[in-house]
Formats: structure tokens, sequence, C-alpha cells
């Protein structure tokens, strides 16, 4: 970590701390010797020089952040009222005051895999004009994820105002694991299958799962739940994505697209529906893992009118860091943005304090350099899954 203090002079001096592991020792964050640089030109300039290009820009970054499970909401509620404020601090505190500064976050609309389980807000069969819609997210309030997010946006505002940083917010990505059961095509040869097919939240038809029929009816749920969460207090809503994870469905709440069934669907309902309710809502396409991310912009933005509607495409890191592809992505169309929208080092859940630095410092070197390599090939922001999980990983289904 680099902060430079610099005077109307052409030197600034030069304030660092490192992170470090030499065998098993390890430092963490550790004031370094500060030291001096001078701008400007010169011949014979000593090899540690930094070359600045001020008039070259890249893209504009969003922020760093996590995702508001229900998992990560039900572990906050079981914290005293002291440890709910502390996580809420080390998250998004200024990085001044110890917190990592967080302001670029991720929620999911309807269940997710780390949920206690599989719920919607509209469970009616049929229910084309979603009047059985539950507009108070009730589940959503007893799990704890209104009251997370509404401490985490607190807790930004006061550190903008305590900094006078003008514009700081909260930033909310929203994602969809499934539509509810009955807005889906039938799925066969599954557990209770009777022999017809059964709509299901945790499988999904192929090759994709949004029953055409309904495709306005989603559309609309989007903006519901939208409009719910704002009735709730909640008013860091930024963005959603169409479908988390669009070319998998692994045993939980999943829903498979194609690019073209999804560019289709912004095309002809998500985006007009959005623009009409939330038209500050951006929306994101894709959010898979990166390996397919080129093909995936290619297929979307194909569609003219659906590229009018998409900022951008979603990636997670599962499948690699696969730089190439995000610089592919970036070309098909370089006034789109790439958004990181998930990392977890899954294999083995959790890995507690232990004196073995191997059993840790590896997983920190993944994140880091994902992070580093997502940034530098066109990213605007980085978003980790889980805020809290416990001891086991959970609770998931």
């Amino acid at each position: 970590m680099i902060l430079a203090s610099a005077s109307a002079s052409a030197s600034v001096q030069v304030s660092w701390t490192q992170t470090a592991r030499l065998g098993e020792k390890v430092t963490l964050l550790e004031d370094q010797t500060p030291f001096v640089l001078s701008s400007g030109e010169c011949d014979g300039c000593p090899d540690p020089a930094i070359s600045v290009d001020s008039k070259q820009t890249f893209q504009t970054f969003e922020g760093f952040g996590g995702a508001f499970t229900q998992a990560s909401a039900v572990n906050w509620r079981k914290l005293d009222a002291t440890g709910q404020a502390e996580l809420i601090r080390a998250y998004f505190a200024d990085p001044a005051d110890g917190g990592l500064g967080y302001t670029l976050c991720r929620v999911p609309i309807n269940s997710c895999d780390f949920s206690p389980e599989s719920y919607t807000f509209d469970d009616v069969e049929g229910d084309v004009a979603l009047e059985h819609f539950d507009s108070t997210v009730q589940k959503d309030v007893d799990l704890g994820m209104i009251d997370m997010i509404l401490a985490a946006e607190a807790a930004v505002k006061e550190r903008a105002n305590r900094t006078a940083s003008k514009g700081l917010k909260l930033k909310l990505l929203a994602s969809p694991w499934s539509p509810p059961a009955w807005m889906k095509l039938p799925v066969h040869g599954v557990y209770g299958d009777p022999g017809e097919g059964i709509r299901t939240m945790t499988g999904s038809a192929k090759p994709f799962g949004l029953d055409p029929d309904y495709q306005a009816s989603w559309a609309n749920y989007f903006g519901k739940w939208l409009a719910a969460y704002k009735a709730r207090g909640v008013d860091s809503l930024w963005a959603v994505t169409v479908q988390n994870e669009p070319e998998a469905s692994p045993g939980w709440e999943s829903c498979l697209w194609t690019p073209e069934y999804m560019a289709n669907f912004v095309a002809e309902h998500l985006g007009p529906t959005l623009n009409a309710t939330h038209p500050e809502i951006k929306i994101f396409g894709f959010d898979h893992n990166k390996d397919h991310v080129a093909e995936w912009a290619d297929g979307l933005y194909k569609n003219k009118t659906a590229a009018d509607y998409f900022t951008g495409v979603a990636v997670h890191w599962y499948g690699g860091l696969n730089t190439e592809n995000l610089q592919k992505a970036h070309e098909v169309d370089p006034t789109k943005s790439i958004l990181g929208s998930e990392a977890c080092n899954c294999i083995g859940h959790v890995v507690l304090q232990q004196d073995g630095v191997a059993s840790w410092w590896t997983r920190a070197e993944r994140v880091s350099l994902d992070i580093l390599e997502d940034l530098k090939w066109w990213a605007v922001g980085w978003i980790d899954w889980n805020l809290l999980v416990d001891v086991n990983g959970g609770p998931n289904h």
C-alpha cells in the first residue's frame, strides 16, 4: 500500500506498507522506510524509475466489495450488537481507520445457494400480473439482509460525511439465481419428475430455463423487487445482472441461458421495463467465468437493441485468470464495462487461524493476483462472495 503526500513542488514523499512472506515468517501491513519521488524529465535517471503518462486514461473504477447473501445476514444476526458493528466497520470504514473501504457489493434476488432454503417473493403459479408479489420482501427482512445492507449504507454515508468525499455511497449489484419455479420450463429426468417434467428452482431445462411465455412477468419481477427494496429504505441499488452463472445448473438455484436468448430478453423485456420503472439501474450481462466472456460479449452486443441497454458484462473468477479473454471482450465493444462480480476460495471451506502459513497464504495470493489482473484488463470493480460464513462455510443448501 502506497500513500503519497505532495506539495506544490515536483517531489513527493511516499509512505508505504508491505505484506510479505519469507518462509514461515509473515509481515502484515508493516510500515517501511519512506522515500521521495521526484518528477520531471531527466537524463541518466536511476533504475528505480516510474514512468507515468497522465494523458493516457483507462476505465473508471467503481469499487471493491462483497455479497450480502442470506448466509451472511443470518450469521451477522447471530452476533451481538458490538460484533455486528465491528463487522460493518471492518468492511466499510475508511482504510485510514482500519477498514477495507468497501463501496460496491452484491445481493441475490430470491434465494441463492448460500441461503438456508429456497424461496421467491411470488410462488403463486400462473400469477402473470404478479398480483401476489410480496412487496414487503419479508423473507429478506426476517433473514437480516435488509438490516445488514442499511447498516453498511449508513457506514459509507458517515465515512463520506467525515472525509468530505462528495458522491461517495454504497452501490449494490443485484443478481437472480432463479426465477420462481412456475416461470421456468419443465426439467425431465430429475428427482420428483412424475414423467412429464417438473418446474423447479434448483434445476434448469436446456438450452435455456426461463419459459418464453413468462419473459414479461420475469422482467416485471425485477422491477417489483427493486421497488420493494427501495420501499425498505435501501437507496444503494446500482445495477442488476440478468442471471447468475447462466452456463451452469449445479443442483441449487439456477437457470440456463444462451447469449442470444439473454440478448432478446433484455432487448424486448428487461431493458424497456427497467428503463420505464427504474431508469437509473444499469444492466450487466453474462455474470459467469472469464473463459467464455468474449463469446458472450459478442453474442449479447450483436443484438443492437440489447446492446443499448447493456452497461457491460460481469465475470466470475472460477475459470482462471483468462486475461486474454477479458481483452477480447473489451475489444468487442470498448465502450462497455467489465465487472468482477464474484470470487470465492471454495475448496476446503473456512481456513481457521493456524500456525502454518501455507494453509492460508496461497489463498491470499490467488485473490490478490485475480484482483490485479482483472484491474489490469479493464475491470471496473471487484466483488468477493459471502461477507460472512460460519465455521462450516455456511449456511447453505
